[in-house]
């Protein structure tokens, strides 16, 4: 077996992913290699894949933090699956970012959902392991016969969602693809340092296309299990059409759905949409330009409404200078069976 650890290229990421490989496994038999990242992430693992590929791939990228007994975890389950990965943290924190991703329709868009992304450990079930469609590609087991029989990576995963189309090929085949319930944490950095910065960026607009690009060319619609609807919570739709000058900071799903549910009933002057990504400035977003935050005007506004998820303290402190006396709002969100409800929380701050 051979563990790989994909450096990206961000010395401080590196050496606290080694240190805490160091310090969580005790002398074992494999070989630790360290790759330095090519331009696409799908262009390293198919190097990693042709020259590492005879034998079991343990690869990390190196922005996964180890935990102990992780290495134990794996062992006492390798054999439950052919391409396996881990539930992740947020680093710090006891807050989920994944624990696997499956493929959903939400109100009949095909997405790749993490599950439980934003809730507490403690107030999930405990669970060894579960099928289901990927993992976080930046933790992954992969098996010598998956390798063989799919010896190399799409590039159309464009530096997003390659693992996802191999893991997509390999249950096809038959493979089983799992995710074990034992943490690591995850800065979620490792493939977001390329100076190219359409293959850095995390932009929705340049997300969405690459998606759906993906959906039309490997996913049967028809092998989806699950299917949801979004609905808004009265008192989302009472603030966001209470005639006030809003600012949304997000230009992402969760804006779209709150943009197209409530179209009919807005008036596009009392509302625009900002973004923290200069590459998306002056994009055409539902109807109005998408303007980049050091550009606005913030007193023109009563209220901001932060839509991206697990960050409305990360944007704050970003935008907490141009704050004056703007009310601070930010979206959240409950599964209920088949639904996801989006309702809006104030964000309590002195500045």
């Amino acid at each position: 077996m051979n563990l790989i650890i994909i450096n990206s290229g961000q010395n401080d990421l590196l050496q606290k992913c080694i240190n805490s490989l160091i310090e969580t496994v005790e002398p074992i038999d494999f070989d630790i290699q360290i790759i330095k990242e090519e331009e696409y992430r799908e262009v390293t693992l198919n190097a990693i894949l042709k020259r590492y590929g005879y034998e079991d791939l343990l690869i990390f990228g190196d922005d996964i933090i180890f935990t102990k007994e992780w290495f134990k975890f794996l062992m006492a389950n390798r054999n439950k699956g052919d391409i396996i990965g881990f539930s992740m943290l947020y680093p710090g924190t006891d807050k989920v970012q994944d624990t696997g991703y499956d493929l959903i329709s939400i109100d009949n868009k095909i997405s790749l959902k993490p599950q439980n992304r934003g809730k507490k450990v403690s107030d999930l079930d405990e669970f060894v392991l579960r099928e289901c469609d990927s993992v976080n590609g930046c933790a992954l087991y992969i098996k010598k016969e998956v390798i063989s029989k799919i010896p190399q990576i799409s590039l159309d995963g464009m530096n997003r969602w390659g693992e996802y189309i191999y893991m997509n090929k390999a249950k096809k085949l038959g493979y089983k693809i799992i995710v074990l319930g034992h943490y690591l944490y995850h800065y979620g950095k490792s493939t977001k340092n390329n100076p190219n910065k359409i293959l850095s960026s995390e932009s929705y607009l340049l997300e969405r296309r690459i998606w759906r690009n993906i959906v039309d060319k490997y996913i049967d619609k028809n092998q989806i299990a699950i299917h949801i609807k979004k609905t808004l919570s009265n008192k989302l739709k009472k603030i966001v059409l209470s005639n006030k000058k809003i600012l949304f900071y997000g230009a992402g799903t969760v804006s779209e759905f709150i943009y197209n549910k409530l179209k009919n009933n807005l008036d596009l002057n009392n509302i625009d949409f900002c973004s923290g990504l200069i590459e998306e400035k002056g994009k055409l977003f539902c109807n109005k330009r998408i303007i980049f935050y050091k550009d606005i005007n913030f007193k023109n506004y009563d209220a901001i409404i932060i839509t991206v998820f697990q960050k409305e303290k990360e944007i704050f402190n970003v935008i907490r200078t141009y704050i004056i006396k703007q009310k601070i709002y930010y979206i959240t969100q409950d599964v209920i069976g088949s639904i996801i409800k989006f309702d809006i929380k104030k964000y309590h701050f002195n500045i």
